[in-house]
């Protein structure tokens, strides 16, 4: 078997148990009739029978006991369990202790699941065995039809900040007590703790939205959080050993290498939660996306500007990446300018990744540093495979998730490529391989970070052609690892297909000149030409190109540099 068939297992046939029983626990306290009528209808119209539905009374309150007791009355599915007043935590544990189900699900009051939502529940555990508990987003029932969508799972960013609501379900063995002692952010304590006990991770049900919920109300536990966050985020943070961090990195457009940046430089990483208050030093901003076309504030130039306002003090830190400095050239002379002026103000430091982008932001007004962002993983030289494979990074045009909102990887060239190249195997990485059908080409979608390593040591080239791009770190990666690399993109010791066409008319456009319809076909012969070559004598130069790019990467160099620029302990 490859190392490419490791990353593609076919799922296995197994067969499911008979459904397993699901105890629904819904602490009740200090809400409308029609409010707790609504949850509980939603649950008594299940569509997955093997349920039991607990209500567990926080205290008396004859009206809500008169609605939990006529669900009660017309199934057998309902308990009422009433308790002393001891807030949502000792409901919830009073609950698990009489329920009996092999799933459990901690469901608010003010809570309507929505039509089958038990059952995608139970089917997503039972189809994915390595996780101890599936969640995802769900709705607001607001006339703005607000919905918080969650994240994919990250045991490193849950230490940071909740993503995961109370209400999802978990197998019973990996339930842990609710602390009565937390006075909100309660099921961020709580899946900390599960995740932190057992060693299990969360199945993401994406955008698969389970319930809608009632806003925040006056009062409530969303209330106190909100009124206390820093002392209610230092309670949690210190019962569960969660360090305090000093930068607080974030990111818009390149929200995943700002986590992977974040855990390299020992920083907190945040998206959702960036407006909460903090006693953070320093912010560090990964990429800034201005467009001419955005409407209104931008919401980089917003987060900084919020920054700025609510901690003067605090070193701001922006790092220019990808697509950033494309969008720039875009905008008009005079605007330009403004903006320029503008981020040289509300910034202490301003870094570009190469000398290119350097000298691209000075000629709009924008001076840099340059500081290159290192790999996340560590490289070495392995021998090619066997067969030669060239690998491609196909990201289709588009607004969505994994999408650019320009062509920068020149998808349809680069696919022209593999149709040209009959007698080469390609390979392909990304969002946009996956309705290709070509017989040259195996795709592998979205390649988790954990196996990047195993996808680049089992190619010998890697193809690349953007329309601007800094420095690119995929290029590096695979000639850290001992790979060739053929791009349009100049970098030292990759086979570099320029694409500037007459440079002393076209100067300032480094990329785009030779990707036009009438240059394309001289350069798509060039790169044909080079991929050739490149299968023809190996890669002779891996030594030397491989140690230039450790060296030039170093983490600690890149690290030391970060903290020093935002004042951070070392």
């Amino acid at each position: 078997m490859t190392t490419l068939e490791v990353l593609m297992p076919e799922k296995n046939g197994a067969k499911f148990l008979e459904d397993p029983l699901v105890s629904m626990i819904v602490p009740i306290y200090d809400i409308p009739e029609m409010t707790l009528k609504k949850c509980l209808m939603s649950l008594e119209e299940q569509d997955y029978k093997n349920l039991e539905v607990i209500c567990v009374l926080d205290g008396p309150n004859r009206a809500l006991e008169g609605v939990a007791l006529s669900f009660q009355k017309r199934s057998d599915k309902f308990t009422l369990l009433e308790i002393e007043h001891g807030g949502a935590c000792a409901a919830r544990n009073a609950g698990f202790k009489v329920s009996k189900g092999q799933i459990v699900s901690f469901f608010n009051s003010d809570y309507m699941a929505k039509p089958g939502m038990v059952r995608l529940w139970v089917d997503a555990l039972q189809s994915n065995p390595d996780c101890g508990f599936v969640y995802g987003g769900y709705e607001y029932g607001s006339s703005r039809r607000w919905a918080y969508p969650s994240k994919p799972f990250d045991a490193w960013q849950l230490q940071i900040a909740n993503y995961i609501d109370c209400g999802f379900p978990l197998w019973r063995k990996y339930v842990v007590d609710w602390d009565v002692e937390c006075r909100s952010l309660q099921d961020w304590d709580f899946w900390l703790r599960v995740v932190k006990t057992h060693n299990v991770k969360g199945f993401y049900l994406g955008r698969d939205y389970s319930f809608i919920a009632e806003p925040p109300r006056p009062k409530g536990l969303s209330d106190d959080s909100s009124n206390n966050w820093i002392d209610r985020v230092n309670y949690i943070k210190g019962k569960n050993g969660i360090p305090t961090r000093d930068i607080l990195v974030t990111s818009l457009g390149a929200a995943n290498h700002a986590v992977e940046i974040a855990k390299l430089i020992g920083a907190d990483f945040r998206d959702d939660t960036f407006d909460k208050p903090s006693d953070y030093k320093a912010l560090y901003m990964i990429g800034f996306y201005m467009k001419p076309t955005d409407g209104g504030l931008n919401e980089h130039a917003r987060r900084l500007a919020l920054f700025k306002e609510k901690y003067p003090k605090a070193k701001r830190v922006i790092h220019f990446v990808g697509a950033d400095i494309y969008w720039l050239r875009k905008f008009p002379y005079d605007s330009l300018k403004y903006l320029a002026g503008a981020l040289k103000l509300s910034t202490d430091h301003i870094l570009s990744e190469n000398q290119a982008a350097h000298d691209e932001l000075l000629d709009m007004g924008i001076p840099s540093d340059i500081v290159p962002i290192p790999s996340y993983s560590e490289w070495e030289v392995k021998p090619l495979p066997e067969t030669f494979k060239v690998a491609l990074y196909l990201v289709p045009s588009g607004y969505g998730s994994g999408e650019s909102d320009f062509d920068k990887y020149s998808y349809d060239m680069t696919l022209s490529i593999v149709r040209g190249m009959p007698d080469v195997q390609f390979t392909s990485y990304g969002k946009g391989g996956k309705d290709v059908k070509y017989p040259n080409l195996k795709d592998y979608g979205l390649i988790p970070r954990d196996k990047w390593p195993d996808y680049v040591y089992a190619n010998s080239c890697l193809l690349r052609l953007c329309r601007h791009d800094t420095l690119p770190m995929a290029s590096c990666e695979f000639l850290m690892a001992g790979r060739n690399v053929v791009t349009n993109i100049p970098m030292e010791f990759a086979q570099t297909i320029h694409t500037n066409g007459r440079t002393e008319l076209n100067e300032w456009d480094r990329y785009s000149e030779g990707l036009n319809l009438y240059n394309w076909p001289d350069t798509k012969k060039k790169i044909i030409q080079t991929i050739r070559q490149m299968r023809k004598i190996g890669n002779p130069i891996a030594s030397s190109a491989s140690g230039f790019w450790t060296e030039k990467l170093k983490k600690q160099d890149y690290i030391s540099k970060i903290r020093e620029l935002c004042d951070a302990k070392s």
